[in-house]
């Protein structure tokens, strides 16, 4: 009896992955929309935590294969801080082209400022990149990593899942 060593090659999914992925409650980026749900951000715990991922809530693709267009990330979060004062989210989106465990490109967004009035906020990409480091490829079983934390404020806003997304520039 014979066994086989695992393939560590990824396997091409038979239908093409799409470039526009929902966050959904269980931690994954999918071509579907959420049927709903929220999860919500934890505190800074005093502490401003702009620019570097603090206790964040991370959803993931995996296998992707997708040639790249250009450009960065679009990205449509539906937050809502309710009546808390001082209260941001901010947002990373991660790129391992070859789903080998090491980030190609990482791009960070500028925090957005939520009001202090119930309801929900249309955070996005028209914050302004912070920060991207790295290059995009084609990606050849890779995986993208969505990361939302609290940047501002003792209240962790609340992220609508339903009408939130992001757009990767691939095709």
């Amino acid at each position: 009896m014979s066994t086989a060593a695992p393939s560590s090659t990824p396997v091409r999914p038979a239908v093409p992955s799409s470039p526009l992925l929902f966050p959904q409650a269980d931690g994954l980026l999918t071509a579907a929309a959420a049927a709903g749900g929220s999860v919500t951000l934890a505190p800074t715990d005093g502490q401003t935590r702009d620019g570097e991922p603090y206790r964040p809530v991370a959803f993931t693709a995996a296998n992707l294969w997708l040639a790249p267009t250009g450009g960065t990330a679009q990205f449509a979060l539906t937050v809502d801080a309710g009546h808390t004062v001082g209260s941001a989210a901010q947002a990373r989106v991660s790129y391992d082209l070859t789903g080998d465990g090491s980030w190609e490109r990482v791009e960070t967004y500028r925090y957005f400022a939520t009001d202090p009035v119930a309801g929900a906020e249309r955070y996005t990409q028209d914050s302004g990149l912070l920060s991207g480091v790295g290059t995009l490829g084609a990606m050849t079983g890779g995986v993208v990593q969505l990361e939302v934390w609290a940047a501002l404020g003792e209240g962790g806003p609340t992220v609508e899942l339903a009408e939130s997304e992001l757009l990767l520039p691939f095709s």
